[in-house]
């Protein structure tokens, strides 16, 4: 039967333990039931680590990278109304399963959950965090994602190898490859362009065709000289199997996959 009194002893215990330990962890030590264990917590008003944990996160170079490329690419940053701080969330379908869950991984800080749909397909959200505010402010404007030079000078190769594992493909016909940036205005694509020329001495086309409802789409073409740069700035990644066929390298020869340690030089 639980203790439904609480003496002092037990009241001090709650105090110096219940940050940093789970409820069944302190209900099983107290004799008391978590739900009590709770009530007791709220009416000497603790709170667990996680509050301020959530505000103090400070993001690791990776975490950044993983942030600053996904956002380029699949990723979204949400600010609701019933939050003051901002989340991140993405997903892929089933057949890149193993991608989603090495960029977890790489986010495990952030405490996402993973959720699968009927259809098969993955998402993954993150708690939410007050440093995440500030790219939400960086990335979007009025509600939709923007791109500047400020954005874009955030990004080394590895938050670039992210961009295009999320919104690139590998046309092994023409041996080209494409960053899919539709949702951008041909002004951003200029900004672009000219981002990849400075930094990496790659130089894409703005290539356009027109949607279903007879807009005018713009993305970033890279003919094969220029695919063969961009792939290369990622041979020392740790690449997941499922999304080697985006690489021009993994259809000629096959080369082992390199050393995840190879991420590290980028912090």
């Amino acid at each position: 039967m639980k203790k439904l009194k609480w003496n002092k002893a037990e009241v001090e215990y709650l105090k110096e333990n219940f940050s940093s330990n789970q409820d069944k962890s302190l209900s099983a030590h107290l004799h008391k039931s978590p739900n009590s264990i709770r009530i007791k917590a709220s009416r000497l008003r603790l709170k667990k680590d996680s509050s301020a944990y959530r505000i103090n996160l400070k993001l690791t170079p990776i975490e950044e990278q993983v942030i600053f490329g996904g956002l380029m690419g699949d990723l979204h940053c949400r600010l609701t109304h019933t939050s003051k701080n901002a989340r991140v969330e993405g997903g892929h379908g089933s057949n890149q399963g193993e991608y989603l869950a090495y960029k977890v991984e790489l986010l495990n800080r952030l405490k996402c959950v993973i959720r699968l749909s009927k259809e098969g397909a993955c998402y993954y959200q993150s708690k939410s965090f007050s440093r995440l505010n500030n790219l939400y402010k960086s990335f979007y404007q009025n509600g939709k994602k923007i791109v500047n030079r400020e954005v874009l000078d955030k990004i080394n190769p590895f938050g670039l190898f992210v961009w295009y594992l999320d919104d690139g493909s590998y046309h092994s016909r023409d041996k080209s490859s494409r960053l899919h940036t539709n949702c951008f205005t041909y002004e951003e694509h200029l900004v672009m362009k000219e981002w990849f020329e400075q930094n990496f001495g790659i130089s894409p086309a703005i290539h356009k065709f027109k949607d279903q409802e007879d807009k005018t789409i713009y993305y970033l073409s890279f003919p094969v000289s220029e695919t063969r740069k961009l792939h290369d700035l990622f041979r020392d990644f740790e690449i997941p199997e499922c999304m080697k066929y985006k690489l021009y390298y993994h259809h000629e020869s096959h080369l082992p996959n390199s050393i995840p340690e190879a991420i590290v030089a980028y912090n």
